[in-house]
């Protein structure tokens, strides 16, 4: 046999013996890259389960009034000009049904004050800006389970927040059940309950439900996340997502303040309706960059000792709407 007919026999006995191998290597790719894209429109839809993400917003300035224990207080224009959102959420221990994971979260809120009208002379509070920052730490226990039949997600997380400008934190924590009632291709429905550990929560139990649809024969479809949102979203630019609707947010932080009528540590909270859009798409194949905009409206703005009750705070403020912007990034598991 000559030495050319021997590498010709050898090319090919190279070549039948790893066509299995190759054949189950592209099975495997593909089976990875139907996960990965899977994941990919879960994180989409759910940023809970991204495994980090950070935020920065804009807001335009707005008129406002407030309130201090009843009486006239401040009232000018109030702008929300940067809010940094950062988030870290890393499963630490898995085990069957069980997962517990710990969440880092970095929250803070630059606001400018103009055209300010004090009512309470003793004050020092005018015109300037303020920040706050805090950091959040979380430990999420959570488990997949049954009953009745159906499966049910159910667990608890307890938070401490602390305030990067002063000495103070608070740790509150939380119970949530979840039941999920249909699954189909098209179909996702839910219910569930939120119980908070928290005297100043607004309401200390939580009824959920969820629902998402797939339209037939449209690229659109609707997802109710009830009390938090309502979007009508659709694919865009082939793995991108764009969603249309209403959100509300929530904002808490926490700092010592030292002012004649306020003394001691306070929770800045406002609870926000936004109105507009989301636009997101996958730049790599674990990362995602967003923007949004459209109307900010605030529904409540106080000013309140955390281990009271919600309705008994120091400082009311009332904020007019205005426009928003922001842009982010996130990183899949």
């Amino acid at each position: 046999m000559s030495r050319r007919s021997r590498l010709v026999l050898s090319f090919f006995t190279l070549v039948t013996y790893h066509l299995p191998a190759a054949a189950q290597q592209s099975k495997d790719d593909s089976l990875r890259l139907m996960r990965d894209n899977m994941a990919l429109q879960a994180a989409l839809r759910y940023p809970t389960l991204r495994m980090a993400s950070v935020q920065v917003e804009s807001a335009g300035s707005m008129h406002y009034t407030s309130k201090l224990y009843g009486k006239d207080f401040l009232s000018g224009k109030i702008q929300p000009r940067s809010i940094v959102r950062a988030m870290f959420n890393l499963p630490v221990y898995k085990s069957g049904s069980q997962e517990i994971s710990l969440i880092t979260a970095y929250n803070s809120q630059e606001t400018v004050l103009s055209s300010t009208v004090n009512k309470i002379p003793q004050s020092t509070i005018g015109d300037g800006t303020y920040t706050l920052q805090n950091l959040s730490l979380a430990l999420n226990y959570k488990r997949s389970d049954s009953l009745f039949n159906r499966p049910i997600i159910w667990g608890g997380t307890l938070f401490t927040g602390f305030s990067l400008q002063s000495s103070y934190s608070r740790t509150t924590g939380l119970l949530y059940g979840i039941v999920l009632l249909k699954t189909t291709r098209t179909t996702r429905i839910s219910a569930g309950l939120v119980v908070s550990i928290d005297p100043s929560s607004i309401t200390p139990v939580i009824p959920t439900f969820s629902y998402w649809h797939k339209f037939s024969g449209s690229p659109w479809e609707i997802s109710l996340d009830l009390p938090s949102r309502l979007l009508l979203r659709r694919s865009i630019f082939s793995k991108g997502l764009i969603s249309f609707g209403t959100e509300i947010v929530e904002n808490k932080l926490l700092r010592k303040v030292d002012q004649p009528f306020l003394q001691g540590g306070f929770a800045f909270k406002d609870l926000d309706l936004k109105n507009g859009f989301t636009l997101e798409y996958p730049i790599f194949r674990k990362v995602l960059i967003g923007c949004g905009g459209g109307l900010l409206y605030t529904t409540t703005y106080r000013v309140q000792d955390p281990s009271k009750k919600n309705s008994d705070y120091a400082v009311g403020i009332t904020r007019k709407p205005g426009p928003y912007f922001n842009i982010n990034i996130s990183l899949l598991r």
